[in-house]
């Protein structure tokens, strides 16, 4: 699929790492622009003939020697303000640039327009890309770039076999009870096995119990431990 790619509009303003005469716009094989508002952020979930556009615009314009980690990534600064009769410094530059860092681009042709009164040097570079996967010959199967891509986690398959047994029986948690009166030290309540901080309220006073450990010496000064019902704190004064 042929590509236009003119560089340095008079008419309009330039990249600031290019200055005023260097600018990056995309059009199809029939003129028609490009809009460009979509490679001015990088996309780094792009595909297809969009990754390659954006790969082509970052590439010419990054400065050489100014990307961190990749010193050689860019395009030969020494292009900017040689005289309108020296293209042949900018051809060579572009060249290089694109054959190294983006093989998926061949230029088919690279034609200047000066224009001496304003002191531009107009690039007007046709590319013939070549729409597949980078580092591989594998064509993309989608070409429409505007379609937002949606990864998904992949769901695992489910490991075939019988069921497991069941698992321990977890501690329950604090159960509140109620009643009209204070519980004594040793109430029971009738169909449940009470555990350590489970609680008692009494709906008459609003006291509240819990039940907790209680450490006994006996005479013969061993220590035992037994769970009794204790006040927290009554809220009537008694």
């Amino acid at each position: 699929m042929p590509v236009t790619q003119t560089l340095a509009l008079p008419e309009q303003a330039g990249t600031i790492q290019l200055g005023a005469n260097w600018r990056v716009q995309f059009a199809d094989a029939d003129g028609l622009p490009l809009n460009m508002g979509s490679f001015e952020e990088l996309d780094f979930g792009a595909i297809s003939y969009k990754e390659i556009f954006q790969n082509v615009k970052t590439i010419l314009a990054t400065p050489l020697f100014s990307a961190a980690l990749e010193r050689t990534l860019g395009l030969d600064q020494t292009i900017v303000d040689r005289p309108i009769n020296e293209a042949s410094h900018a051809t060579i530059a572009i060249l290089d640039a694109l054959t190294f860092w983006e093989p998926r681009v061949q230029v088919m042709n690279i034609d200047f327009r000066a224009d001496a009164i304003n002191g531009h040097l107009t690039v007007l570079l046709q590319l013939q890309v070549r729409n597949v996967i980078y580092g591989t010959n594998t064509p993309y199967e989608r070409t429409r770039i505007n379609i937002p891509i949606i990864q998904v986690m992949p769901t695992p398959a489910p490991v075939p076999g019988p069921p497991g047994p069941p698992g321990p029986q977890g501690k329950r948690g604090t159960m509140w009870f109620t009643g009209t009166v204070d519980p004594t030290e040793t109430t029971a309540i009738e169909g449940f096995t009470l555990q350590e901080n489970d609680l008692f309220l009494n709906t008459t006073t609003g006291d509240v119990f819990v039940f907790s450990s209680s450490s006994d010496i006996s005479g013969e000064g061993l220590r035992s431990a037994t769970r009794v019902w204790k006040p927290t704190g009554r809220r009537n004064n008694k």
